[in-house]
């Protein structure tokens, strides 16, 4: 018997293929790793114990600084838009000492790309500055500075980061700025001339800047502009490669759209301040409007003039009208997510941007407001025929949506399915989405008039609960407060051992439990481990009530409607 391909087949498995890779492979898959991590990693063996300093991408951030047992804590507040909240929780000297000891042991040739995400202001101007002239001068081609400040503080000009545009090189493909302050004279305009991204948050920008920004960035391909200060007009060419486009809360003059090659297009503002806007090409837009008059009616003409738009995220909130009765017809819409935040709002005028849009197949629909007005219009000899999928988030139980429901059922000849749901995300822009966390059913909402509900058996409801073990008290206490997650920096609810008392700094704690002061409190190491664990699951009182009553008597008014559709009440 011919025993050499086995004895071939056991020497290979016993080969130590890694370290056969080539210094240039193993440098790549240490650059995956957090900071911590890949030093942690090349104390493997010699061959690996430089590989770290090669690095192409750096990282300065609280994970790769602190460690990666803080990746859920970041990304909590992240997602909320609450990382100032941390700004007592880590040392700033600290994060400065460790950034310049990578630096010093740096060793490699070229440097693509830096990212410093941490709290800083214009005290550390010299050290910013000093970090960002080491990247260019190794040939970075992206730049990514997310400065934090304290939440109770509105930045302002004289308090940012001025960026230090006479640093850079013309070879900058990619620029992200928050909290600084952009104001390069005319003859420095041409080192941004090759962005191809530029991303700016809350970023003070110079009117003479902004004015020649898209004449200047002529190869920008994505554009975002978050919370800013720009106080001039922003004009888009036909020349230009601009395909994606965010303005978001920003303080501008008047924007004018002429662009051939934008696809998706994102706007929270007024929507009257876009004087012109030829998108031929647009297939995705979101758009939120607050506070104006004549702004819906505006966007929605507006919309049905691009003729490739597809996937709209439609947000009214505050003072916005309701949806004319007549719209101009979306001849391409095939998903579309409109949310209403607004008090009474006639959720019969939906039916209307219905009928405007005859191919629409899917269609999410997310409410949140403490009444409605108007009734279901006849709608005889109406019917959808694309319409395949819908979603209504944030449900109440309210009368006025359950009539809603029962007139998509009745329209929508061709639904497969119908979801209910009391809780759900919507948009916020700029890739995030906000978790409705809250249910908002209350006993009676399903009538037509509330004031006139009245519970048969008085109390029941409590009973109820208390009959199944739960604290009555509680579950209102928790309905109560649990409108937003708050963070315990903003309010600890009662819990003194949440937040080191005035003068102390967490400091007596953390020495008599060993713990590193510079790296984090107690506090932040706790945070860090509950973090590291699934959120546990929790009822409202009012979600309890939705369970009992609310679901059951929703699913009972919606068999009323002969469908083959199958209805999911959540």
């Amino acid at each position: 018997m011919d025993h050499s391909g086995i004895i071939a087949t056991v020497e290979g498995e016993n080969k130590d293929w890694i370290n056969e890779l080539p210094d240039c492979i193993l440098s790549s898959i240490v650059s995956l790793l957090r900071i911590e991590d890949a030093v942690g990693c090349c104390m493997i063996s010699r061959q690996w114990r430089d590989l770290w300093k090669t690095r192409s991408n750096l990282e300065f951030d609280i994970p790769n600084i602190f460690g990666g047992k803080y990746d859920r804590l970041v990304e909590k507040h992240e997602e909320k838009d609450y990382l100032e909240n941390l700004v007592d929780r880590f040392d700033r000297q600290c994060f400065v000492r460790r950034v310049n000891e990578v630096l010093e042991l740096y060793a490699g040739n070229k440097v693509d790309s830096l990212k410093v995400a941490f709290f800083f202001d214009v005290e550390s101007t010299a050290i910013l500055d000093e970090w960002i002239l080491f990247a260019i001068t190794k040939g970075a081609q992206v730049l990514d500075l997310q400065l934090f400040k304290s939440r109770s503080s509105e930045p302002e000009p004289e308090d940012v980061y001025v960026f230090p545009h006479w640093i850079l090189s013309s070879a900058l493909k990619h620029l992200s700025l928050q909290r600084c302050a952009l104001k390069p004279p005319p003859d420095y305009f041409d080192r941004f001339a090759q962005l191809t991204t530029l991303c700016l948050n809350k970023v003070f920008v110079d009117p003479g800047f902004s004015a020649h920004l898209l004449s200047v960035c002529v190869l920008l391909e994505n554009l975002t502009l978050r919370n800013c200060r720009v106080r001039s007009n922003l004009i888009v060419g036909p020349s230009l490669h601009l395909k994606d486009l965010k303005v978001l809360r920003c303080q501008i003059e008047k924007i004018e759209i002429d662009a051939v090659n934008l696809s998706s297009f994102e706007y929270c503002g007024n929507i009257l301040k876009i004087s012109r806007m030829s998108t031929p090409q647009l297939v995705r837009f979101f758009f939120e409007g607050v506070y104006f008059i004549c702004g819906l009616p505006y966007a929605l003409t507006q919309l049905a003039l691009c003729p490739g738009l597809e996937t709209p995220l439609l947000q009214m909130s505050n003072d916005l009208e309701n949806i004319p009765e007549t719209v101009a017809t979306f001849k391409n819409l095939k998903q579309v997510s409109l949310d209403v935040f607004m008090n009474n709002f006639d959720l019969g005028s939906v039916v209307n941007f219905l009928k405007a849009a005859p191919v629409l197949e899917e269609f999410i629909i997310t409410t949140r407001a403490s009444n409605y007005q108007g009734e279901m219009r006849d709608v005889c000899g109406f019917c959808h025929k694309h319409l395949r999928k819908v979603k209504m988030q944030g449900f109440q139980g309210k009368w006025l949506e359950i009539e809603l429901a029962k007139c998509i059922l009745k329209i929508a000849t061709k639904l497969e399915v119908m979801v209910i749901d009391p809780h759900g995300k919507y948009c916020k822009g700029d890739g995030r989405w906000t978790d409705i966390e809250v249910c908002y059913y209350v006993d009676g909402n399903e009538c037509e008039n509330e004031d006139e509900y009245v519970d048969s058996d008085e109390g029941n409801s409590e009973n109820e609960v208390a009959d199944e073990g739960v604290d009555v008290d509680t579950l209102k206490e928790s309905n109560e407060n649990e409108v937003e997650d708050v963070d315990p920096e903003e309010g600890n609810n009662g819990n003194e051992d949440m937040e080191p008392k005035e003068g102390s700094n967490g400091n007596k704690d953390e020495q008599d439990k060993g713990v590193d002061v510079e790296e984090g409190s107690e506090h932040e190491n706790k945070d860090a481990e509950e973090m590291s664990e699934e959120d546990e699951d929790y009822e409202t009182y009012d979600y309890f009530r939705w369970k009992r009553r609310g679901r059951a008597i929703v699913q009972e008014r919606l068999k009323q409607v002969k469908t083959d559709a199958q209805i999911i009440v959540l």
